[in-house]
């Protein structure tokens, strides 16, 4: 009877998952959301790489200018964003898009992404642009923000209230709902074989450590996120570089894979059944969105506690974002799962790819992949404290700032707590990965539907942003000769008058 419930619930979140929410008329939408604003932009991110790539990393190998003083940094910010999309999604969410969709999935995750940079850039501008400031110098910004300005206020448009009610609540039900501990239980059993009881015990001391770091609020989380992304992520790229390395023959072989099953139905391999291309393209730009974010509304968060001369400048950020997340970090994990073999058992999650780490590296994999999923795991868990801080805060905006804070620090005490409780039932319960997965995809929609909405509204706004900044920051030297230009025509024009 167990058995055949627990089917029946299987089914019934799929269908939500990829028939309701995540249908196929969704992602293909989501894709010419992204097209829109890449269009819009003038393919932004294609023909200013170079220059995003030099006022973002670039600018961390060399001696840079601060635009503007203020509490969380340009990088920090980053890293910490990064820190909260870069995370279990990316080792047991590519896993299990895999193993659900096939290697096809990672080639529609690449197009997701590459129109996504300049989706989350666009989020980060409006944010930006709309944050709202407080008398103790701080500042705060969401998609809460920015519909409550720019549509509500802005365009008279009372209706858009809801969407921002709704963006809220979904945004912190996605917090409570967050996998940390129960992809640390997994990793761990899957890693060591431990009992049921010690991995629960590992997963309350994860906890603990979430707790000493949020309770310093926001400086402490950033500060973690600055050390500890960069050394995760290069360990991570490492390890995924060797197993390519070491079986050339077979990175290519699956590297041709991805790009074939993306085009092409598969029959039924391993443990589940063949699959539509169009369920790999449902399932590829769900899990892009679930890993990078974009259009997601989480990521700009953080990115509104930075003062810059323009808010297309920590745009960038948002971008090359998306490119460190989805076409470096998952390239790598999906091709780890993918040139292994270890995709085929159908299972998904973080165990996928602590086969694939056995197979390349024996003994150590145990603890690589334990090293990873806590590492990867605190990051986002930590990262989002950041995010719910900004969403509680704008929920009690008209408050006084001391009644904000004691929201804010109610938060900070009992947060941790949920995902651990949500986790040990999903744990004793031995519910399956992908099915754990699926209900994240679930509650990932309702945000995007908003925000896609919102984006495609204040469209107008992120085009003449994106321009100015464009103009008058990347390119000031040429605006200024053609101005002269221009002033030296009108010169001679009149002078031909007179």
């Amino acid at each position: 009877m167990d058995a055949t419930i627990a089917k029946q619930v299987e089914a019934a979140l799929e269908y939500v998952a990829w028939t309701v929410l995540w249908n196929k008329y969704f992602a293909i939408m989501f894709l010419l959301l992204g097209l829109f604003l890449t269009i819009g932009t003038g393919f932004f991110q294609f023909r200013r790489f170079g220059d995003i790539f030099y006022n973002t990393l670039g600018g961390l190998f060399r001696k840079n200018k601060k635009v503007r003083e203020s509490k969380v940094s340009s990088f920090g910010a980053f890293a910490t964003a990064l820190g909260g999309t870069v995370g279990n999604g990316n080792i047991a969410g590519v896993a299990s898009a895999i193993a659900i969709g096939g290697p096809g999935a990672l080639f529609w995750m690449w197009m997701a992404a590459l129109v996504g940079m300049v989706t989350k850039m666009s989020e980060i501008v409006l944010t930006q642009h709309y944050k709202q400031r407080y008398e103790d110098g701080s500042s705060y910004g969401s998609a809460a923000y920015y519909i409550q300005k720019g549509l509500v206020e802005g365009k008279g448009w009372k209706w858009c209230k809801v969407l921002s009610l709704i963006f809220t609540v979904t945004m912190i039900g996605a917090f409570y709902f967050a996998p940390g501990p129960y992809t640390i239980v997994e990793a761990l059993q899957s890693a060591f074989k431990l009992s049921g009881t010690t991995a629960i015990f590992c997963a309350i001391f994860y906890t603990g450590i979430c707790y000493v770091i949020v309770l310093g609020g926001i400086p402490r989380i950033v500060k973690f996120a600055e050390r500890a992304v960069p050394v995760m992520v290069l360990c991570y790229l490492s390890a995924g570089v060797l197993i390519i390395v070491k079986d050339i023959p077979a990175a290519i072989a699956g590297i041709k894979s991805i790009f074939y099953y993306a085009f092409q139905p598969y029959a039924a391999v391993g443990g589940f059944a063949g699959v539509t291309v169009m369920k790999v393209v449902q399932v590829g730009v769900a899990r892009s969105v679930y890993s990078n974010e974009a259009g997601w509304g989480s990521s700009p968060i953080i990115h509104a506690a930075v003062d810059v001369d323009h808010p297309g400048r920590q745009g960038l950020w948002g971008a090359m974002e998306v490119f460190m997340d989805t076409m470096v970090v998952c390239t790598i994990t999906g091709l780890m799962v993918i040139i292994t073999g270890a995709w085929q058992t159908g299972r998904g999650g973080a165990g996928s790819v602590g086969e694939a780490l056995g197979i390349a590296f024996g003994g150590y994999a145990p603890h690589m992949l334990a090293f990873f999923m806590i590492i990867f795991s605190l990051t986002t868990t930590t990262g989002w404290f950041s995010y719910l801080e900004s969403l509680i805060v704008y929920c009690v905006q008209n408050k006084p700032h001391e009644e904000r804070m004691k929201y804010v620090k109610f938060v900070r005490y009992t947060g941790p707590m949920v995902p651990l409780c949500v986790s040990m039932f999903f744990f004793y319960h031995g519910t399956v990965p992908s099915v754990v997965w699926m209900m994240l995809d679930i509650q990932s929609a309702l945000p995007v539907y908003v925000n896609v909405i919102a984006l495609t509204l204040l469209s107008p706004v992120i085009f003449r942003l994106v321009k100015e900044f464009e103009t008058d920051y990347l390119n000031p030297e040429k605006a200024a000769r053609q101005a002269a230009k221009a002033a030296a025509k009108s010169g001679t024009k009149a002078t031909d008058e007179n």
